[in-house]
């Protein structure tokens, strides 16, 4: 809780915020303000706060709602003049929302009820990453979204390829770069009939998958067969083949974007040190270790491994009222869902067995063997997922790669460090 410092709550909105000043005793100072988010309205709310300061002879401190990237500008700019800056969770600013009986809602009081908040619970200041960590979590959220969109698109080229030719997904995988050549180049069935296309879509079907000319004649024939079928069974409208050939073009341009965008996180990522760490621990390759570490950012400022599970929001629900204790309780989900998705490919990861037949992740996988005999896979997958945090706390707090150890010699390990601790 703050004491004896003023605090400025701010109620942020698109093109403008409200100002309210609360003095170190929590009660109302100067008369609530507005200001726009441009240059000259934030660099007047920013004298305002200055008479605030030279008043109380204290830097005011600054509380704000989380309201996504509306929030992000104002943040930065606050850090920048060297200010404090307190970012609230939605989940607890609205709590207080029913403190009072009378239902008064406007921005000038939400923005003195953020600044009285700070004087009833404790928060952490934000946490400022350094330009590696910032620019690691933007390029990685931006890619997953990207990948999102692809996926999006190349559903609904799917969709439009079997209302026109069935059997084309069955002859070639609609994502692969042969199948979408083919389609921006010949775009129906009718043209791969063609004698005079022969020749060019044997070229095709025989370089770029790099299986050589027998299989790309036996390609040929089953997209033969698969362009007759066409014929009873397709839709041959031109709306649909044109809609065909506008997915597989945005499907091939989200591919292009995507491999500069992993170049560009490589490259980023190659600065940080805790990058190699990471990938040390088997199931975990260079794009997933992009998105932990950039969601993650400077392990130092997590204490112990149950602040990183928590972050992540894999700590469980707490239910109990009276004699009443729940035991069916789910894990919070209040955390980074980023965050979550990433750990969740790395655990179904983690307890698969490679091409070779080799474990990827022995410990994991005897861990999971474990759960899964008392409890659901759902179960047993959130159970790794804790584990799998844990261990990238160790990983990443002791600068030490992954190494696999029998029990034996953890409990040999913990006994040394107990010894030298006393």
């Amino acid at each position: 809780m703050i004491s004896n410092r003023p605090v400025i709550g701010i109620d942020v909105a698109k093109d403008f915020c409200f100002y309210a000043a609360a003095s170190p005793d929590g009660t109302p100072f100067l008369k609530p303000f507005k200001s726009l988010n441009t240059k000259q309205g934030l660099l007047s709310a920013l004298r305002q706060i200055k008479k605030v300061e030279e008043t109380f002879s204290s830097k005011p401190v600054i509380s704000l709602e989380s309201t996504g990237h509306y929030s992000a500008r104002i943040v930065h700019f606050f850090l920048k003049q060297g200010f404090e800056v307190f970012l609230i969770n939605p989940l607890i600013s609205h709590s207080i929302k029913n403190s009072a009986v009378r239902k008064v809602k406007t921005d000038s009081v939400d923005a003195f009820e953020l600044a009285k908040l700070l004087f009833l619970q404790d928060f952490h200041p934000t946490y400022i990453p350094s330009d590696a960590f910032a620019n690691l979590k933007i390029l990685t959220r931006t890619r997953f979204q990207l990948a999102c969109q692809r996926t999006t698109l190349l559903n609904q080229l799917v969709a439009a390829i079997e209302q026109v030719a069935p059997l084309f997904p069955k002859v070639l995988d609609p994502a692969s770069l042969t199948a979408l050549t083919l389609l921006t180049t010949f775009t129906s069935p009718a043209e791969w009939l063609k004698e005079i296309n022969q020749q060019a879509i044997l070229s095709m079907l025989e370089t770029l998958p790099r299986k050589g000319k027998t299989y790309g004649a036996k390609k040929y024939m089953a997209l033969l067969d698969c362009a007759k079928d066409a014929e009873v069974t397709g839709i041959d409208l031109m709306a649909n083949v044109m809609t065909i050939q506008f997915y597989a073009n945005g499907v091939i341009f989200m591919d292009q974007q995507l491999k500069a965008l992993d170049h560009q996180i490589d490259e980023v990522a190659m600065q940080l040190p805790e990058f190699a760490l990471l990938k040390s621990i088997p199931g975990i390759g260079a794009i997933l270790a992009s998105l932990i570490l950039g969601e993650i950012g400077d392990i130092n400022r997590f204490s112990n491994a149950k602040q990183l599970v928590a972050y992540c929001g894999m700590d469980p629900s707490v239910r109990q009222s009276g004699n009443y204790v729940g035991t069916k309780n789910r894990v919070t989900k209040r955390g980074s869902p980023f965050l979550r998705r990433s750990l969740y490919m790395v655990a179904t990861t983690a307890i698969r067995k490679n091409a070779k037949g080799a474990l990827v992740n022995s410990v994991i996988y005897d861990y999971y063997q474990k759960k899964i005999q008392t409890k659901t896979r759902k179960q047993s997958l959130g159970a790794v997922m804790n584990k799998l945090l844990r261990i990238i706390f160790s990983v990443l707090k002791n600068k030490q790669a992954f190494h696999v150890i029998t029990p034996d010699e953890q409990v040999r390990l913990y006994q040394n460090s107990r010894e030298k601790a006393a």
